[in-house]
């Protein structure tokens, strides 16, 4: 079983069993998951998948899945995107948030998960 981790509202209305991260940015998924991953999720996606950073972003859908054990390696990966997540921060492009542009962000971070939900 997989659990997704969204803050995109479009992910939202395509799958309705996501943990939704309502007025979360990029970052705050990033956190949710690695907190996740220390309750042995495993990442099924990676955090960066699609190269877009927060600078150029504010949407994120990570896919895990729940085992028995903890993943060394996940941690390391989701660490390693909230340092880089962290960075882009600092140079976040303004206009990403007029409303034409987040539709468009939206799609394609939905676009980028749909095969894996």
């Amino acid at each position: 079983m997989i659990t997704v981790v969204s803050n995109n509202p479009l992910v939202k209305k395509h799958r309705s069993d996501i943990e939704y991260l309502n007025n979360k940015d990029y970052l705050d998924v990033l956190i949710r998951t690695r907190d996740l991953i220390h309750q042995n999720y495993h990442l099924v996606t990676h955090p960066l998948s699609s190269n877009f950073l927060a600078d150029q972003t504010c949407y994120k859908t990570v896919v895990l899945k729940q085992e028995s054990s903890f993943d060394l390696k996940s941690l390391e990966i989701i660490e390693r995107a909230i340092i880089m997540v962290k960075n882009s921060l600092l140079t976040r492009d303004q206009r990403i948030f007029e409303e034409a542009i987040l539709r468009d962000l939206q799609f394609v971070d939905y676009e980028i998960i749909k095969n894996t939900l």
